[in-house]
């Protein structure tokens, strides 16, 4: 069974060593360190731009692609997941910038704020209208609703057209979520007429990636495969830029060694 592996990543050193490393595709975010905002159309072009240059892949969508990257639609942080209509709008501009520019898949995920445990269906069903032909996933929103209403919402997802659920059932790492996940899994080979592919994400390592796999049954994954990037010569200073002491923690990258000793782990 081949498996799928999904790097999420938020700079352009990150895409790079993922793709080098091995990925089968990459979630393009901005601020990792908040879970992940929607990125720059300026960061998606230059990534397009290196793919060209190094495989000699189309530079936009709508055309044959050697390697997808799905653009996270996040406007803000925070774990409600319930949107405004004026965010809403906001984000399917993004959307529509981000599509015009080669974004070969998009990431989003809303909850009902009448019933947090459910999926918002206008919310979502509007992504999918934008998205057009192009895959969804259903991000980890579906990580806040509640294990009872997992059939409904995973029918619901697949049912509006997305490919994929990103989750860690229902538990900050998808290693302490595997028994979840299997369920998920389970529910989702029983749809009918639809295919959903759930994959773990959240805490995955070359020290658990395995497992999750073989006690889910999925065949797909998602990690960060970062480190703490070196210090360089240039010491920045500890002064933070917001209200949260982000600005002074190190900054994460991905590592394409880790890339590639995940891909020779599922591999094997």
């Amino acid at each position: 069974m081949q498996i799928l592996l999904e790097v999420c990543v938020d700079t352009f050193e990150s895409a790079v060593a993922a793709i080098q490393g091995g990925a089968d595709r990459i979630e393009l975010c901005s601020a990792l360190s908040e879970g992940g905002l929607t990125p720059s159309v300026g960061l998606l072009r230059e990534i397009k731009q290196y793919l060209a240059a190094e495989y000699d892949a189309p530079l936009l969508s709508g055309r044959p692609t050697i390697f997808p990257v799905y653009c996270m639609i996040r406007c803000r942080r925070g774990s409600d997941f319930c949107y405004s209509a004026q965010e809403m709008n906001a984000m399917l501009w993004d959307m529509r910038l981000l599509k015009q520019n080669g974004a070969d898949g998009f990431v989003f995920g809303a909850l009902d704020p009448s019933s947090s445990c459910r999926v918002h269906r206008e919310h979502c069903e509007q992504v999918v209208v934008a998205a057009g032909e192009l895959p969804l996933t259903f991000h980890r929103a579906i990580d806040c609703t509640e294990e009872s209403a997992l059939g409904e919402n995973l029918r619901l997802i697949a049912e509006m057209g997305f490919s994929t659920v990103l989750t860690s059932g229902l538990k900050p790492t998808a290693e302490q979520g595997m028994e979840t996940i299997a369920k998920m899994k389970k529910i989702a080979d029983q749809l009918t007429g639809k295919s959903l592919r759930v994959m773990p994400g959240s805490g995955v390592s070359t020290q658990n990636a395995r497992q999750i796999l073989q006690r889910t049954g999925c065949d797909a994954i998602h990690g960060s495969a970062s480190i703490t990037k070196p210090a360089g010569g240039h010491q920045t200073g500890t002064i933070s830029m917001g209200g949260s002491n982000v600005d002074a923690m190190p900054l994460k990258v991905c590592s394409k060694a880790k890339v590639q000793e995940l891909r020779q782990l599922i591999d094997s």
